[in-house]
């Protein structure tokens, strides 16, 4: 499921429709409303959410900290106008992508399982030195020309 907060319903209601016609389930909040959810959901709700889709709201830098406290869930922001300042803004306040609009549901969908990815990538490995073991069996990456010169003997 996606959730879209922003102050104007008809972007709220767009997007649910344009993502039910991908298969995708979603909600959409005003800000208030969204304020008052994200505090109280219960974590199995909180769960089944994949990412959260920040449009327009006053004070939007505030939001991504609200859901972080609460999921792991990617926040993506998505802008009307482009602004470096904006964008800066918000990747300080911590969203994980912003995105200008107009934007179809399907890059949408691909930004967030490009994130969910990324984070998966970071959790399933571990990073000694130069080298990255995974958990899952797959193979260690890393420089063994520095382990080979680790493992040297000092002239």
């Amino acid at each position: 499921m996606l959730v879209i907060i922003d102050e104007r319903e008809i972007v709220t209601s767009g997007y649910t429709c344009r993502f039910g016609s991908e298969g995708v389930s979603s909600a959409g909040f005003c800000p208030l409303e969204f304020q008052e959810w994200v505090s109280t959901a219960a974590n199995t709700d909180l769960i089944a959410v994949e990412a959260f889709l920040l449009g327009d709201c006053r004070d939007r830098r505030l939001y991504p900290k609200m859901i972080k406290d609460r999921t792991r869930a990617p926040v993506i922001a998505m802008n009307e106008t482009p602004s470096l300042e904006q964008t800066l803004d918000l990747f300080a306040a911590g969203v994980d992508d912003v995105v200008r609009k107009p934007i179809h549901v399907r890059e949408i969908l691909a930004r967030v399982g490009a994130i969910r990815r990324r984070h998966e990538y970071e959790r399933d490995c571990a990073v000694v030195g130069e080298l990255r073991v995974f958990f899952d069996g797959s193979s260690t990456q890393g420089s063994f020309s520095a382990i080979a010169a680790a493992r040297a003997p000092n002239p």
